[in-house]
């Protein structure tokens, strides 16, 4: 377990101190916590690690306050529910009630609060005269200012209007804040990641390994630039501070396999930009108890039972295929197939309660992450301590690509794309190079979006974002896709997609009640 991994520990332990503030009379406990604490470097570093420890409940496998990958991988046209009618595949049942909805919104913002926290405890001078390591400072100022970042970039993409907040929030006026408007949002994670690009180191030493790089920023620049552009009237601009972003990346690489980005062994790889430091906790993980819990039980781990006949697949909510569409997709012969999605992905029964009888549509599991010669469980069997990778390099030079042809240097963005299909070739389990997918001798945009939905296939929070960009940008037009486009597999009286409702989610009924100004403001469109 790396150190980055401990400190994860620290985010239960963290909360459970903060939250009891409230209860104590006639002293002002937040002020002499805080003081008490801050004492060292180490403790300093304790409270970033609880920032990226608050990305577990994104991803993790905590079924008291309801998983929440499913709302990642779906909707889209690469997966689709085993069940007709669930709310993030069918769209006609989501609403602003919906709990993974609520979920993922409070979870982004408490990334946030944190965030905002220790970027004010980093102003304070007293807490910069415990730092040994000056050059250390301005790093987690970088840390937190990339998370934050992430957090907003999300919040823009998924919600749109939610409030933009980049200050310390110490009473429940201050909590009180105004939808943002047009690119707020965006505009203000690109401003971070910029900053944090300045600040971060170029590596980590090995016992640190998964905390964010200059690589990272860099990276999350190219993704937030080609999403302004394709909102934002193709904006050339956009494409090239994308281009300038990508071109400064330094280190990063493809890595040598396409299996090696899913593998609990190849973790932390030079194609990883960003992941999260799925782990075990050293005595015992609950996941019938909240990550905030407190003691030896918080959750560290990922959940990837939605793609499995596991008991563990039915708390997350449906459990998830790949769509016929997805199947079809591959060429004949693409090594990427089998390790994408699979009819047979266990033939020596070694996860037998994991992978029992046909997969759950179309004959085959979806099985990134999941096969067992790359995973490893924990936590009742239903978790795993394989890291969720959340920005690879492969993602990366795909909207780089865009941008080049965006901008006009189609050889650049031809580069980047076989640079992916020759990968791909290179990924067969004997070495031995395969046929498929040949090179391109020419490229454009259909043809960088249909090696992004190959290559990028069920990871969390890409293709939804893909396609709206894209009908936003008139690449597309969703308003005339049906069942048979989106991969939907059951009755079509099931399923419900408008628009422009349905491009965003719903604004969660407990902010529309509790913050008067977003409730004032309404919903989004539809809801």
């Amino acid at each position: 377990m790396n150190s980055l991994k401990k400190y994860f520990i620290f985010t239960a332990l963290f909360v459970v101190t903060t939250a009891c503030e409230e209860t104590l009379d006639n002293v002002e406990p937040t002020r002499e916590f805080e003081e008490a604490y801050f004492d060292s470097e180490g403790r300093v570093q304790q409270s970033v690690g609880a920032i990226y420890g608050k990305v577990v409940e994104l991803y993790g496998g905590s079924f008291a306050s309801v998983t929440k990958p499913i709302s990642w991988v779906l909707p889209a046209d690469d997966l689709s529910a085993e069940n007709a009618g669930v709310p993030f595949d069918a769209f006609e049942t989501l609403n602003s009630t919906n709990s993974r909805v609520d979920g993922v919104w409070g979870v982004l913002y408490e990334i946030i609060a944190r965030s905002n926290f220790v970027l004010e405890k980093l102003d304070d001078p007293e807490v910069q005269q415990v730092y040994n390591n000056e050059a250390l400072l301005g790093i987690n100022q970088g840390e937190a200012l990339f998370l934050r970042s992430w957090a907003n970039m999300w919040l823009w993409d998924w919600f749109r209007k939610a409030p933009l907040i980049t200050e310390r929030i110490t009473s429940l006026d201050d909590a009180i804040k105004p939808p943002s408007e047009e690119f707020q949002l965006l505009d203000q994670a690109i401003t971070d990641f910029e900053t944090a690009a300045t600040l971060l180191p170029e590596s980590w030493d090995a016992d640190q390994k998964g905390r964010v790089t200059r690589d990272g920023a860099n990276g999350m620049l190219v993704k937030a630039y080609t999403l302004r552009a394709s909102y934002n009237g193709g904006s050339t601009e956009d494409y090239q501070n994308a281009i300038t972003a990508f071109e400064r990346i330094a280190t990063a690489r493809l890595a040598d396999k396409f299996s090696d980005n899913f593998d609990v062994n190849t973790e932390n790889n030079v194609e990883s930009l960003f992941e999260y430091q799925a782990s075990n906790n050293t005595t015992q993980e609950n996941p019938f108890l909240a990550n905030d819990f407190g003691g030896g039980v918080a959750q560290m781990s990922a959940y990837y039972s939605y793609s499995t006949r596991h008991w563990a697949s039915g708390s997350g909510g449906a459990r998830v295929g790949p769509t016929q569409k997805l199947i079809d997709a591959f060429e004949d012969g693409d090594p990427r197939k089998e390790e994408t999605i699979s009819q047979n992905p266990d033939p020596d029964g070694n996860f037998s309660s994991y992978f029992n009888g046909e997969g759950p549509l179309n004959g085959y599991w979806f099985v990134k992450y999941v096969l067992p010669n790359r995973n490893e469980i924990t936590g009742f069997g239903a978790t795993s301590i394989n890291n969720p990778r959340i920005l690879r390099y492969a993602d990366v030079k795909l909207l780089a690509a865009e941008a080049y042809l965006q901008t006009g240097n189609t050889g650049a963005a031809l580069q980047q794309v076989n640079d992916i299909r020759t990968r791909a070739r290179q990924s067969t389990a004997d070495g031995t190079e395969a046929a498929a997918p040949a090179n391109l001798t020419t490229v454009t945009l259909e043809d960088i979006a249909n090696e992004r939905l190959v290559e990028l296939a069920g990871e969390m929070g890409i293709r939804w974002t893909d396609l709206r960009r894209w009908h936003a940008a008139g690449y597309l037009d969703l308003g005339s896709w049906g069942i048979e486009e989106f991969g939907y597999p059951h009755d079509p009286s099931s399923f419900d997609f408008e628009l422009p409702k349905h491009l965003l989610y719903p604004i969660p009924q407990s902010e529309l009640e509790t913050n008067q100004i977003i409730g004032q403001s309404g919903n989004n469109p539809g809801y």
